[in-house]
C-alpha cells in the first residue's frame, strides 16, 4: 500500500484481517484535516463486505470535513458486493454498474 499527498492506493486482498490493519493504520489520516481525494483500487485483488464498510466509514470522516472521495478502479468482487447491497451509489459505482447486465430470475 502505498501514498501520496491527495491519493491512497491500495493493494492485495482486502478481507477482516487487512481491514482492521487498514482502519488503525490510516485512522489519523481520515480524522485529520484533509483526508485524500482518491483511494485507487486499481491493484485491490479481491475484497469482501468488511472492505466496503471500511470504504464507507472513511468517506463519512470525510464528508464531516467536507470532503468527497474518490474510489478509483474497484475490482469486480467489490463492485458485485456493492452492487447487491445497494451502496454501489453511495461510493460512486453507478456509472460502472449501470452497464452490468440485469437479469431475470424466473419464479
Amino acid at each position: 500500500m502505498t501514498d501520496g499527498a491527495d491519493t491512497l492506493r491500495l493493494e492485495g486482498t482486502l478481507s477482516i484481517r487487512e481491514v482492521a490493519e487498514l482502519e488503525s493504520r490510516y485512522r489519523d489520516r481520515f480524522d485529520g484535516p484533509t483526508p485524500p481525494a482518491t483511494v485507487s483500487l486499481a491493484d485491490v485483488e479481491s475484497g469482501d463486505s468488511s472492505a466496503l464498510a471500511l470504504l464507507l466509514e472513511w468517506q463519512s470522516r470525510a464528508r464531516r470535513k467536507d470532503r468527497q472521495i474518490e474510489f478509483e478502479q474497484p475490482p469486480e468482487s467489490l463492485r458485485v458486493i456493492a452492487r447487491l447491497t445497494g451502496v454501489a451509489p453511495l461510493l460512486g459505482w453507478v456509472e460502472e454498474d449501470s452497464n452490468a447486465s440485469t437479469e431475470k430470475v424466473p419464479s
